[in-house]
């Protein structure tokens, strides 16, 4: 009877520890960054980042140093889903997309529309919608994936952390298919660059320093960059946190803002759409280059009074280019008239591209000053004795 018992419970063990069909890791090629081209005969190109596990640098700076960590393989179609078929048949390994963190989409696919390769994205479960998205800026998302940064082996995950501290929006394809989901925004997405190497120099680097800006069918018509890309974004409600100076007549003055917010408010008057924004943060000087005493709030307030009207005329600016120039509703003023007037954003919604333009914005900001640093006046030089 112990026999018979025995066999049984071997038999029942043989079944039950392990999975025969499980996938070991060690069958898996980790696609890490994507990039999406029109090639010169107009076909559709995908490039995938693959990690090269063999060549992962330890923290020690040994084990697989010197060897590459990743690879590009391109393939040449006229689907996503073809193409990424001719990728898989190029690798050894099971193609795992779960911990992919970015695509780059090249400026002239941009520009003719991404519509196509949009739809795939929101129908693959494997797509994770935290994944970043850039258009290249004059170039081929392949030209990306192909960059030697000497910060990460992975120039996919570079751009990631670069958008993150460059506080141009930090975009993720979730983002962009909630934008062209909603009738009163249109999709904007981060550009990057590879900036210029001189004989020195053995690594590139990526910069993110524009906006790419698309209409409802999600071709890219324009693009801000520096400045106005900040204020665009601190409009739609994005934009945290900033730097900047600014000459005020007297010299200049350099802040960091940060606690930034906005409100918007919406006014239909007969046929005229009006806008009021109002843009609040709270302000450390890092510089002052004049000669006012920001301990002395007699003096500090008014400052904050003149950067505040500077600064708000700098955004109206801003806004009135995006309306003339593109005629897309990137900052989302759309979305507030369809919240505030539900009833009549039904006769606005099908028409807003045309209606934009002509939406009348006032802007108002109010920055205040809340650290000034050790001392109220700058450092005394030669010329300020007497």
């Amino acid at each position: 009877m112990r026999k018979i018992s025995a066999i049984v419970w071997l038999t029942a063990l043989a079944f039950i520890t392990g999975c025969w069909d499980r996938n070991e890791i060690n069958d898996y090629a980790f696609w890490i960054g994507t990039g999406l081209d029109l090639s010169k005969d107009g076909k559709l190109k995908k490039s995938a980042q693959i990690a090269v596990p063999a060549g992962f640098r330890t923290s020690g700076g040994g084990g697989g140093s010197g060897k590459r960590a990743n690879i590009v393989i391109s393939a040449t179609g006229s689907s996503i889903v073809d193409l990424e078929q001719q990728v898989q048949d190029k690798l050894p390994r099971k193609i795992f997309l779960g911990h992919r963190r970015s695509i780059f989409i090249g400026e002239s696919l941009a520009r003719k529309g991404i519509t196509d390769i949009m739809d795939q994205f929101t129908r693959n479960t494997d797509t994770r919608m935290r994944t970043d998205i850039f258009v290249v800026n004059n170039g081929d998302g392949r030209d990306i994936l192909e960059v030697k940064s000497p910060f990460n082996q992975f120039s996919a995950i570079v751009a990631v952390e670069q958008d993150r501290f460059c506080r141009l929006g930090d975009t993720a394809l979730r983002d962009v298919l909630l934008d062209v989901g909603r009738d009163g925004i249109r999709p904007s997405m981060p550009m990057v660059e590879i900036s210029a190497k001189n004989g020195k120099e053995k690594d590139e680097i990526i910069e993110v320093k524009s906006v790419a800006i698309f209409n409802r069918d999600l071709q890219m018509v324009g693009e801000v960059s520096g400045r106005e890309s900040l204020e665009m974004f601190w409009v739609k409600g994005v934009l945290k946190n900033q730097f900047i100076m600014e000459e005020t007549g007297e010299g200049t003055i350099s802040l960091y803002e940060s606690n930034l917010k906005k409100t918007v408010r919406t006014e239909i008057v007969g046929n005229r759409l009006k806008a009021y924004i109002k843009l609040e943060g709270v302000g450390r000087v890092l510089e002052n280059n004049t000669n006012i005493d920001l301990s002395a709030s007699s003096e500090r307030r008014p400052l904050e009074r003149k950067l505040n009207d500077i600064k708000a005329k700098q955004v109206e600016a801003t806004i009135k280019k995006v309306q003339q120039q593109y005629g897309q509703d990137v900052f989302g003023i759309g979305e507030e008239f369809h919240r505030e007037h539900p009833r009549q954003w039904k006769g606005l919604r099908n028409k807003w591209d045309r209606l934009f333009p002509a939406v009348e914005v006032a802007v108002s900001v109010k920055l205040k000053i809340q650290y000034t640093g050790g001392i109220g006046k700058r450092i005394p030089g030669i010329g300020d004795r007497t």
